[in-house]
Parts: structure tokens; C-alpha cells; sequence
């Protein structure tokens, strides 16, 4: 029958161990659950990172209503650098698997008769669906969630690295021209993968280390595992196939299962961490955003990005441009200038990715102390603009001579120093639910641009003087980098300084700010000897 007098909550205390609470005390930040009377409850501002809720089933009968997720702690310290361990592995077998055929480019002409142009085509195949693909792989990652996602992307990576792998084995007897056949396929989904997780890599890094003084340190450690792989398979896995197999020539398919052995490897990473992250998401705080809904709105939200997005963008790609076609041709170009044999001259072109995979830790913790991203980004056009400029200018054929080293050093120098600047950009202008996305928007700019700028070296470099103007074509890249550094400082400074700033860890609790709307001030009362409905004051 319907009730004639509302009952007086105030006047009633609740059961031991459950204490009135008030939103005064919930963080208006906080993803408070909306479920209708009966349902679960369910707790907010807990991270799963994939997108989902967390019920008591998952938290436990003892944990208070609402927002019961601000009271966890924090991840500590062991804990976040097993995640980074881990994030950093993600990707390390697809930049060894990427390059492990450039080592075994003579052996796949004298065994399987493999011309330089289809050689070519395997590059082709892995880079120019990653013109695109990157986009789709963000809407990707922020739909399905970063555990789901990478694991299946590390899977697809893993299958066309076996797929490669497989081919040129004897058992199955295939003529040559199914085995290229095959090994291109194998690559293609290799790279319709691969990308797609470097930018799963780096909203995992995002994800974890958004807040606190350690992001650019992050990303840098990262790049520099990634690149780990891809030194190791450029030097040493050669020499690794000889050792095991007692001759290169019979025995590259062991090269080439070594390298889907490693792609597994990330992919055994990818499961680790969605099993970590599923382990936090349950005892540490962390703040998720949860994406919008699936529709056209998620295809236009990348027309809402502001001006420094598209600015730190455009800057990557055209600093990128002036380090990796440059890195490309580098050991060619030695040999012809300087007269340097293969071995020296690829030793001395490693020194770029060496150094930049030794220093970047440091130099991304710097960035972290200091702030000040573009002006280290401008710094950073600075080192590599006069070096491409001495390279064109110096040598045996002017009349001013210098020992390569030392500009080829300090390009070395400025790659250690502005990515761990431009990358941790990103988070600071872009909303978090559009995390994953962000990075693959401007991963597909970065492919699609270096493509083209590929094919522009490649045609100046088919001319004569060609490697002296291919210099000074990459000396007009590094000036065009300097200045859109100089304008991102500009609409920075414009538009507060987030890009400046140094990121301070948030406290466990925060004062409200004046400037948001208050949060709602009622009182939840909690009695379980009765069923009525209690009163929101």
C-alpha cells in the first residue's frame, strides 16, 4: 500500500561500517555511474583500460558508495616501471622484425633470385597502408580498449612475421616467385598491424604516465627500447644467424623465425599488460575518461583538435623528414664522398640511432624537470640545421674538410632530444577520451608526409650533384622545422603556456575549483533494516 508519511532518514543511524557520505567529498572529475535502484552499485573514476565499469563484485562488500575509487592509492612506484618495462616491449619486436630483412638483401638475391625492385617492395607493401591505417588503429584502440587492441594487433603482427618466415622453407618446395609472393603478403599484414600498435604503445604511455613529472622520461625510454630492436636486427643479426647456423646463405630462414620469435615476444608483452592493467584497475587510482559514443561524431572530432595539435604535427613530420631519409641514405653517401667502406660507413650511420637510444632517457627526464617543450624542440633545429649544413659543405671535393663524425653526432643528438619534447605535446592539448586517436592522426600525417619526402630525395638524388643537394634540401626541411617551432612557442605562450609548463603529480585530493561547476550537495544516508527509498537532501 502507498506510504502516508515520509519516513525521517536523518533521524536514523546507519549499520556499522557504513557511514553517511557526502558529494562535497566526491571529486566532481570523478565517472560517477548512473544505474537505476537495484542495479549494482558501481564505483567511479576507476581505470580499466579498456573502457569498462567495475562493480562490487570487483572492488569488494567493504567499499563505500560513489566514489570509492578516490580513497585507492596510487600506483606506487615498482609498479608504474613494471608497467613502463612492459609498454616497452610491446613494440620492440616489430621494430627488429621490421628491418630484419636489410641485413639479408644479398642472400635473397643469390637464393631465391629476389631483384632489388621486388626487394624494394617488401618496404613498399608495410608503408603505404600506413598512410591510413594508423587513423582507423587510434578509433581503434579507444573503442575496443588498449588491452583488447593491442593484443590483437601484436597477433596480427606475429602472424605475418611467421608468414614471412615460412616461405622461403624448403619443406614446402615453393618456386621463387611464390615465395616472394608469400613474404610480401606475410609483410603487408605485418605493417597493417605494426603501426597501428606503436600508436596502442604510446596511449598505453599516455594512459599511465599522463600525471606527475615523468612523461617525457616515459615516451623516451620507449623510443629507446623500440629502437633497441631495430639496432640489433640492422648489426648483429647477421651475425647471430651465422653463429647459430654456420652460414648465412642456408641458414637466413633462422633470421627470419628469430624475428617472429621477437614479434611474439611483444605480443606475450600485450597480454602481461592487459592482465597488470586489469590487476591495477582493481587496487590503484587512475583516472579514465570514458570515450563518446561510436558515430559520425567520432570521425569529426579530429576537426576539434586546436592549433597546437596540428602545429606539434606538422612539426614531426618535418623534423622526421630531415633524420630518417637522411639516416637512409647516409652509409651510401659515405662510401661515395668519403671513400669509406660498407662496414666503417655502417657503422658510422648507426651512431644516429646509438646515440639517440642512449641519451633519450635522460634527455626526456630533462624535459620533464624543465618544461619548456617547444623552445627544446627549436634547440633541437638548431643542432641538426648547421650539421646537415656542414655535411653539404665539407668534404674531399671543398675546400674545407670535417671529420663526418662529428655533425653525423650531432644529428644523433638532436634525435635524442626533440621527440621526447614533440611527443608528450600531444596530452596537453588534446582531451584524454580522444587519447589513441590523437596519436594516430599524426602518425598517419607523419607516414603519409614521409612517403613523399622519400620519393622527392630519391628523385633529387637521381640527378647529378644529387647527395650535395639532397644536404641542402634537408638544411631547407630543418629551417621549415625551425620556424613552426618558433610558432607553436608563439601560440603557446597565447594561449597560457600548457606546453611550458611542468606537469606537478596531482595530491590525493584537491580543493574544488571556483571556476567548474559545484557537484550537487546531498547526503546518503545508508540503513539496511528497511527498504524505503532514501531522501537526496
Amino acid at each position: 500500500a502507498p506510504r502516508t508519511r515520509r519516513p525521517d532518514w536523518s533521524s536514523r543511524r546507519p549499520p556499522a561500517g557504513r557511514a553517511a557520505m557526502s558529494t562535497a567529498d566526491v571529486p566532481t572529475s570523478g565517472n560517477l555511474h548512473e544505474a537505476p535502484l537495484g542495479a549494482p552499485r558501481r564505483y567511479g573514476a576507476v581505470a580499466d583500460g579498456g573502457g569498462g565499469e567495475h562493480s562490487d563484485d570487483d572492488v569488494g562488500d567493504d567499499a563505500p558508495l560513489l566514489s570509492a575509487a578516490r580513497a585507492l592509492p596510487d600506483p606506487p612506484l615498482w609498479f608504474r616501471a613494471f608497467i613502463l618495462f612492459i609498454v616497452s616491449l610491446v613494440c620492440f619486436g616489430s621494430y627488429f622484425a621490421l628491418d630484419s630483412v636489410q641485413p639479408l638483401q644479398p642472400t635473397f638475391a643469390s637464393q631465391i633470385a629476389m631483384s632489388p625492385a621486388q626487394f624494394q617492395l617488401l618496404y613498399s607493401v608495410y608503408s603505404l597502408p600506413n598512410i591510413v591505417l594508423p587513423f582507423f588503429g587510434g578509433l581503434l584502440a579507444d573503442r575496443l580498449g588498449l588491452r583488447v587492441s593491442s593484443m590483437l594487433l601484436a597477433a596480427l603482427v606475429t602472424f605475418g612475421a611467421a608468414l614471412v618466415a615460412i616461405a622461403p622453407m624448403r619443406f614446402l618446395g615453393l618456386p621463387n616467385l611464390a615465395v616472394f609472393g608469400v613474404m610480401a603478403a606475410g609483410r603487408t599484414l605485418f605493417g597493417a598491424g605494426a603501426e597501428s600498435l606503436n600508436v596502442t604503445q604510446i596511449a598505453m604511455t599516455t594512459a599511465w604516465f599522463r600525471e606527475g613529472k615523468s612523461l617525457a622520461l616515459a615516451f623516451a625510454f620507449v623510443l629507446s627500447m623500440s629502437r633497441l630492436g631495430d639496432l640489433l636486427a640492422l648489426s648483429f643479426l647477421a651475425n647471430i644467424t651465422t653463429a647459430l647456423t654456420g652460414d648465412l646463405k642456408t641458414g637466413y630462414p633462422v633470421a627470419l623465425w628469430i624475428a617472429a620469435a621477437l614479434c611474439f615476444l611483444s605480443f606475450v608483452a600485450t597480454v602481461v599488460y592487459a592482465v597488470a592493467d586489469r590487476f591495477a584497475a582493481k587496487r590503484y587510482f587512475r583516472e579514465v575518461p570514458k570515450p563518446d559514443k561510436f558515430g559520425l561524431k567520432t570521425f569529426t572530432a579530429v576537426f576539434t583538435f586546436e592549433l597546437r595539435f596540428w602545429l606539434t604535427s606538422a612539426l614531426v613530420l618535418t623534423y622526421y623528414s630531415g633524420v630518417f631519409p637522411f639516416i637512409g641514405m647516409l652509409a651510401g653517401w659515405l662510401h661515395d664522398k668519403y671513400g669509406y667502406d660498407a662496414e666503417t660507413a655502417g657503422l658510422m650511420s648507426g651512431t644516429i640511432v646509438l646515440s639517440s637510444m642512449i641519451l633519450s632517457p635522460f634527455l626526456g627526464k630533462a624535459v620533464d624537470l624543465v618544461g619548456r617543450r617547444p623552445l627544446v624542440a627549436i634547440a633541437g633545429s638548431f643542432v641538426i640545421l648547421p650539421a646537415h649544413l656542414v655535411l653539404a659543405m665539407t668534404g674531399p671535393d671543398s675546400e674545407w674538410t670535417v671529420w663526418p663524425l662529428w655533425p653525423i653526432a650531432a644529428v644523433g643528438l638532436s634525435f635524442s632530444l626533440v621527440p621526447s619534447a614533440l611527443w608528450p605535446c600531444v596530452p596537453l592539448v588534446v582531451p584524454a577520451k580522444y587519447n589513441a586517436f590523437s596519436f594516430g592522426v599524426m602518425t598517419a600525417i607523419q607516414n603519409g608526409g614521409l612517403a613523399a619526402v622519400n620519393y622527392i630525395v630519391g628523385e633529387i638524388r637521381s640527378h647529378p650533384n644529387g647527395d650535395r643537394n639532397a644536404m641542402y634540401f634537408f638544411v631547407a626541411v630543418d629551417a621549415l622545422g625551425l620556424l613552426l617551432g618558433i610558432m607553436l612557442l608563439v601560440v603557446d605562450w597565447r594561449r597560457g603556456g600548457a606546453l611550458a609548463s611542468v606537469k606537478e603529480a596531482e595530491p590525493a585530493a584537491q580543493a574544488p575549483d571556483a571556476t567548474q561547476t559545484k557537484a550537487p550537495q546531498y547526503t546518503i544516508n545508508v540503513n539496511d533494516e528497511t527498504d524505503d527509498v532514501p531522501v537526496f537532501q
